[in-house]
């Protein structure tokens, strides 16, 4: 229904008054949203998903002065295996996964066709999954 992000009270009391008034959106005062604390992120990875594997994974944010790792650690990638095996949403989709103060969690999950590529993102590794993947 909308882009998620952090607002604070205030700025979430204006977003949702105008949102209200808006003809043009699809929230109504009977929308069911949820809503959470904010978490402190430490990094955050976007991984690449088909046929239920992971193709590619790679960092697009790191905070707190966190050191750099060239490859998202391996207790990054156990967590989303962990996830793709209690629920695998699709035959091919993006997950964002961020490590916080209480552990790695998922940020969100998106469709794969209009998910951004990262600097680091292999997009030949990418494509050729898709295509074997979906040719089979």
């Amino acid at each position: 229904m909308f882009t998620g992000r952090v607002l604070n009270e205030t700025e979430w009391k204006d977003f949702v008054c105008e949102t209200l008034k808006s003809s043009s959106n699809r929230i109504t005062a009977d929308s069911v949203i949820q809503v959470s604390e904010a978490k402190r992120t430490l990094k955050e990875a976007r991984l690449w998903i088909v046929g239920g594997q992971i193709i590619d994974a790679g960092y697009y944010k790191f905070n707190d002065r966190v050191p750099f790792e060239e490859k998202v650690s391996e207790d990054g990638l156990a967590f989303a295996r962990e996830m793709l095996r209690l629920f695998n949403l699709e035959k091919a989709f993006v997950m964002d996964i961020c490590l916080t103060d209480e552990g790695w969690k998922i940020v969100e999950i998106n469709c794969i066709n209009s998910s951004g590529f990262y600097p680091n993102t292999n997009v030949k590794s990418i494509i050729k999954a898709l295509n074997v993947y979906f040719s089979e």
